[in-house]
Protein backbone atom coordinates (compact mmCIF):
# COMPACT_ATOMS: atom_id res chain seq x y z
CA UNK A 1 0.00 0.00 0.00
CA UNK A 2 1.46 3.28 -1.10
CA UNK A 3 1.09 6.43 1.01
CA UNK A 4 2.47 8.74 -1.64
CA UNK A 5 0.06 11.49 -2.71
CA UNK A 6 -1.62 10.86 -6.01
CA UNK A 7 -0.67 13.35 -8.69
CA UNK A 8 -3.24 14.17 -11.34
CA UNK A 9 -2.19 14.41 -14.92
CA UNK A 10 -2.38 17.83 -16.57
CA UNK A 11 -5.02 16.56 -19.00
CA UNK A 12 -7.34 15.64 -16.14
CA UNK A 13 -6.91 19.06 -14.51
CA UNK A 14 -7.81 20.84 -17.75
CA UNK A 15 -10.79 18.56 -18.30
CA UNK A 16 -12.02 19.17 -14.75
CA UNK A 17 -11.78 22.94 -15.16
CA UNK A 18 -13.73 22.74 -18.43
CA UNK A 19 -16.37 20.60 -16.77
CA UNK A 20 -16.71 23.05 -13.90
CA UNK A 21 -17.05 25.94 -16.34
CA UNK A 22 -19.68 24.07 -18.35
CA UNK A 23 -21.56 23.17 -15.16
CA UNK A 24 -21.63 26.79 -14.05
CA UNK A 25 -22.81 27.88 -17.51
CA UNK A 26 -25.60 25.28 -17.56
CA UNK A 27 -26.64 26.20 -14.02
CA UNK A 28 -26.83 29.88 -15.01
CA UNK A 29 -28.95 28.96 -18.04
CA UNK A 30 -31.35 26.93 -15.90
CA UNK A 31 -31.69 29.83 -13.44
CA UNK A 32 -32.32 32.23 -16.33
CA UNK A 33 -35.09 30.04 -17.76
CA UNK A 34 -36.66 29.60 -14.30
CA UNK A 35 -36.54 33.35 -13.70
CA UNK A 36 -38.15 34.14 -17.04
CA UNK A 37 -40.87 31.56 -16.42
CA UNK A 38 -41.58 32.98 -12.96
CA UNK A 39 -41.85 36.54 -14.29
CA UNK A 40 -44.10 35.49 -17.16
CA UNK A 41 -46.45 33.51 -14.93
CA UNK A 42 -46.59 36.27 -12.32
CA UNK A 43 -47.45 38.89 -14.94
CA UNK A 44 -50.04 36.61 -16.50
CA UNK A 45 -51.67 35.92 -13.12
CA UNK A 46 -51.77 39.63 -12.35
CA UNK A 47 -53.52 40.35 -15.67
CA UNK A 48 -56.03 37.57 -15.09
CA UNK A 49 -56.77 38.83 -11.56
CA UNK A 50 -57.29 42.36 -12.90
CA UNK A 51 -59.67 41.14 -15.60
CA UNK A 52 -61.57 39.04 -13.06
CA UNK A 53 -61.94 42.05 -10.76
CA UNK A 54 -63.29 44.15 -13.64
CA UNK A 55 -65.79 41.43 -14.56
CA UNK A 56 -66.95 41.14 -10.95
CA UNK A 57 -67.32 44.92 -10.67
CA UNK A 58 -69.33 45.02 -13.89
CA UNK A 59 -71.53 42.16 -12.69
CA UNK A 60 -72.08 43.86 -9.34
CA UNK A 61 -72.95 47.13 -11.09
CA UNK A 62 -75.45 45.43 -13.38
CA UNK A 63 -77.00 43.56 -10.43
CA UNK A 64 -77.37 46.78 -8.43
CA UNK A 65 -78.87 48.63 -11.41
CA UNK A 66 -81.45 45.88 -12.00
CA UNK A 67 -82.33 45.86 -8.31
CA UNK A 68 -82.71 49.65 -8.15
CA UNK A 69 -84.87 49.71 -11.28
CA UNK A 70 -87.12 46.96 -9.93
CA UNK A 71 -87.61 48.76 -6.60
CA UNK A 72 -88.35 52.02 -8.45
CA UNK A 73 -91.06 50.25 -10.45
CA UNK A 74 -92.67 48.89 -7.29
CA UNK A 75 -92.99 52.33 -5.66
CA UNK A 76 -95.09 53.74 -8.54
Amino acid sequence: MSTAPRVEHELHQRRRSRNVGLGITLGAFVLLVMGMTYVKLTAQNAMMAEERAKEQAAAAASDSSTQSSSTAGESD
